[in-house]
């Protein structure tokens, strides 16, 4: 695997797994990250720097996030996840997601994602 792939790889297990300093470690200190969701009103919602973004990222229990496909040219991953989110009614949240990714020296600089909704998860 491509090493800007390994570090969004890397990036996505941590996230999923809650793991915020293993997180905060493959962030620049002036990250960005503008995300479009579906349902959510304020979109995007845009984060600048390391500290904000672990704040917006905390979430109460562990989710998966499964890329299905990844291509990288240069510094720049573009990665298309299902996103399996538990609900604390019990049910599972799916999700579609496309994030494209932009690395400087290894670490993740910026980040577009946009999430949706999988309406009919198979």
């Amino acid at each position: 695997m491509a090493r800007n792939k390994d570090v969004v790889q890397r990036y996505l297990a941590s996230l999923g797994n809650l793991d915020y300093p293993a997180v905060a470690s493959l962030l620049t200190d002036d990250v960005e990250w503008e995300e479009w969701a579906d349902g959510n009103p304020a979109s995007p919602v845009r984060i600048r720097g390391k500290e904000a973004f672990i704040k917006n990222i905390e979430a109460p229990r562990k989710f998966e996030i499964r890329p299905l496909r990844m291509t990288e040219e240069n510094n720049v991953v573009v990665a298309e996840c299902v996103v399996r989110v538990p609900k604390e009614d019990g049910g599972v949240f799916v999700g579609r997601a496309c994030s494209v990714y932009e690395l400087e020296n290894g670490k993740l600089k910026r980040t577009s994602s946009f999430v949706a909704e999988d309406r009919n998860p198979a």
